[in-house]
């Protein structure tokens, strides 16, 4: 019997033995076509050995980054969670998985994994510069300014520090300090284009615009270009001289703020004799037409298929151009809505005997979460107004942000026809609504750039730190001749700022 007993325990053993040889054959095939880029083949190894029951941190983790990579988080989410169940001592696991729940908006929770992840290894730079991010979207700048510098401490020719440094000094308003930070990671990476893009955003906050428009495009360049330069079959122009008769092709990039500032310029430049095709965000194509911009608008798709001329970025234009801070070219309005749509809306609003304010809160949060944080604020913060009862609000909050008005504690102050114009998506009817009112206060959001091009009067709302295009201390700005800033004195403090916007509503708009 102990014979048989040993020769069942051989054969179980060599069982054993050829599983574990086919498994390690199976994992090296997975983390060989990893290495080598090729993620859906190794995404069927990892697959595979998941399903067969093999639990091998190394499966789970390298299988979590790749669902990581491509965008799907929640997935992520559960295979790295693995990695820790197996290894709980395996920080990199926590690091990464604070990371996927910094992308998810869980930040606390994130902030937790992080720092446990320190615990575990407080040697690990990469692990103080995630903290540094997930503290900067907490608003904890100073901590995350430490921790950044941790990360720097830690390993000193850390490029993406240095970037990460640079960025939380610019919100802390530490502009030169934030402008070393930049050149250092430079230093240490030259073709670093991520860090380029950001030193152009401080040169041109403070009004170097020269140098600030050539670094600006570096933001086509890198790991997240802002425009697929690859899908178009033309060239890209190179230099800044235009040609009578040329033929080009300008894409609109970025968010559609942006394309409302700079559209501004094709009609200039086609005055000039230039053939113009603009490519923009199918939303504006109306508006494109009624303030004859571009009769006919093209879609990406439609981008693509051009064969003749040479393309430029729109966000280009003003490098192209030569603007500068006292030379914005386009002052006057350029938007418009169809008088048709402008006499609808002034029926409608008619019907209210006080001025009506429209107003506007919150920005795309995906733009938020790309360097943009703070612009927005809450809908209760313009409570402070309603002290003055002579006026009516009308939202032209669309999507993001819009739910704040099912629990807004001053609904009875808004335009009775507030939920008509909830139902208004259409940019060329909002620009015939934004008309109609007699002044719009918002924040820093596509809706300031339309009201700014029909030349409506508009009070921006702007954080301590504001986008680089309206500039640091100035009340008015050159982009929009009918705006009115006002800034935060003091970072987070919107309270001060409404005190301010109070004040003027008594004395300007219901005297």
């Amino acid at each position: 019997m102990k014979g048989f007993g040993d020769q069942v325990k051989s054969k179980k053993k060599l069982n054993y033995y050829l599983t574990e040889k086919k498994y390690n054959q199976i994992l090296n095939e997975a983390i060989k076509n990893h290495s080598s880029g090729n993620l859906t083949e190794a995404s069927k190894y990892y697959q595979y050995l998941i399903e067969d029951g093999f639990k091998d941190e190394r499966v789970f983790n390298n299988y979590g980054m790749i669902l990581l990579n491509s965008g799907d988080l929640r997935q992520a989410r559960i295979f790295i969670s693995k990695v820790i169940e197996l290894n709980p001592k395996d920080d990199v696991a926590y690091s990464n998985l604070g990371g996927i729940l910094k992308e998810l908006g869980e930040l606390k929770e994130a902030e937790l994994l992080i720092r446990k992840a320190i615990e575990l290894n407080p040697k690990n730079s990469t692990t103080y510069l995630n903290l540094g991010g997930i503290l900067q979207d907490l608003g904890k700048l100073e901590e995350a300014e430490l921790s950044a510098r941790k990360a720097i401490e830690i390993k000193s020719d850390y490029a993406d520090a240095y970037l990460n440094l640079g960025v939380i000094l610019k919100d802390l308003g530490k502009l030169q300090e934030a402008e070393l930070s930049y050149l250092k990671a430079i230093e240490i990476k030259p073709n670093y284009a991520e860090a380029y893009f950001n030193l152009s955003l401080i040169e041109l906050l403070q009004g170097n615009y020269q140098s600030g428009f050539e670094n600006y495009e570096f933001r086509l360049i890198g790991d997240k270009p802002s425009i697929n330069q690859g899908s178009l079959k033309i060239q890209r122009k190179d230099n800044k001289l235009f040609d009578k008769g040329e033929k080009l092709l300008i894409v609109s990039e970025q968010g559609l703020g942006d394309t409302l500032q700079y559209m501004r310029y094709i009609p200039y430049l086609r005055n000039k004799g230039l053939k113009i095709s603009f490519c923009a965000h199918q939303k504006l194509h109306s508006l494109i037409k009624s303030s004859g911009i571009d009769q006919n608008p093209l879609t990406l798709k439609d981008a693509r298929e051009v064969k003749e001329g040479k393309w430029i970025p729109l966000l280009s234009l003003p490098r192209y151009l030569e603007i500068n801070s006292t030379k914005t070219i386009i002052s006057e309005p350029y938007i418009f809505s169809t008088n048709q749509l402008k006499k609808k809306w002034e029926k409608i609003l008619s019907k209210e005997k006080r001025p009506i304010i429209g107003i506007n809160w919150q920005g795309n949060p995906k733009a938020e979460k790309k360097g943009l944080n703070g612009r927005s604020l809450p809908l209760e913060t313009f409570a402070i107004l309603t002290k003055n009862k002579n006026f009516k609000f009308l939202s032209l909050q669309k999507g993001f942000g819009s739910e704040q008005l099912n629990n807004c504690s001053f609904l009875n102050q808004f335009v009775e026809c507030q939920l008509d114009i909830n139902n208004t998506w259409d940019f060329l009817e909002n620009a015939a609504i934004v008309e109609n009112c007699d002044l719009i206060i918002t924040s820093d959001t596509s809706i300031a750039h339309l009201a700014g091009g029909l030349g409506k009067a508009t009070w921006l709302l702007l954080q301590h730190i504001p986008e680089w295009r309206w500039g640091l201390e100035r009340e008015n700005t050159l982009w929009y001749p009918s705006m009115r800033l006002f800034r935060q004195k003091d970072r987070n403090n919107w309270q001060e700022v409404m005190e301010r916007v109070s004040i003027a509503i008594t004395k300007e708009i219901t005297k």
